[in-house]
């Protein structure tokens, strides 16, 4: 079934993503191709920006590769002789155009994103479309809102385990301020991923998801930061997403 061509409702594409994602595990080899099943490479080819900001969610959420969002580009967005999720296909975003690269080189990257540094560019191979791009950057947006969710989602599960003053953390005032304010950011990007806002918007989720995740690692306090904790996972790829958005959109 392509969700995109039989107008599927967004909430029920997104619960057909998070089915995918339960039965990949953290097998991401299977993922392409289910996706795929989905109509999730079709998001690009009209109005479907709902489709991809809620369909996105879960994929931020469980830490998917953020390649399947830009996927959605035909491409990996450049940020000066640096490329984010190259892919076999071997094309990189400047601006609008599309790009064939022909020599490369992979580059560590934090966060969990797969980056290569150019080496060799070959002709224009065509320009992305705006219904292309516009999906991208739902789909950011909902990938960002994601992790922010998967970040909060983890957090409250542990403060409300965790004893403090004969209480638990969950009751302490200052903590939950702290995740308040949180939540409130990450809801904000949640619904400009649903509306398909613009490159603004994109530019402003970064940080106040970036921000939300270092408030959640400031109430697990020690844990939080442990490499055997996920927490630092979300944190990470926040602050890459943030810093690529910046480089790309700027």
């Amino acid at each position: 079934m392509h969700a995109a061509a039989d107008h599927v409702d967004a909430r029920a594409f997104a619960e057909s993503v998070a089915g995918v994602l339960d039965r990949c595990g953290e097998d991401w080899t299977r993922l392409p191709a289910l996706l795929d099943d989905l109509g999730w490479n079709t998001l690009g080819d009209g109005e479907f920006l709902d489709c991809a900001g809620l369909g996105a969610i879960e994929l931020g959420r469980r830490l998917a590769p953020l390649s399947h969002v830009d996927s959605l580009l035909g491409g990996g967005p450049m940020a000066g002789d640096l490329v984010r999720s190259l892919g076999p296909e071997r094309v990189a975003l400047a601006g609008a155009k599309r790009l064939a690269v022909t020599r490369s080189e992979s580059v560590t990257s934090s966060g969990g994103i797969e980056v290569d540094r150019v080496l060799g560019l070959g002709e224009p191979a065509g320009e992305v479309s705006a219904s292309a791009l516009a999906a991208w950057r739902a789909a950011s947006l909902g990938y960002l809102a994601g992790l922010g969710e998967g970040a909060l989602d983890l957090t409250v599960n542990y403060v409300r385990q965790r004893g403090a003053f004969r209480s638990t953390l969950a009751a302490l005032a200052p903590v939950q301020q702290l995740l308040a304010d949180a939540a409130t950011a990450v809801q904000g990007v949640k619904l400009l991923a649903a509306e398909g806002a613009d490159a603004d918007a994109l530019a402003h989720a970064g940080p106040a998801v970036a921000g939300a995740c270092a408030a959640c690692q400031q109430v697990t306090g020690a844990i939080g930061f442990t490499l055997e904790y996920p927490l630092h996972r979300y944190t990470q790829r926040a602050r890459a997403m943030a810093s690529w958005n910046d480089a790309s959109l700027g």
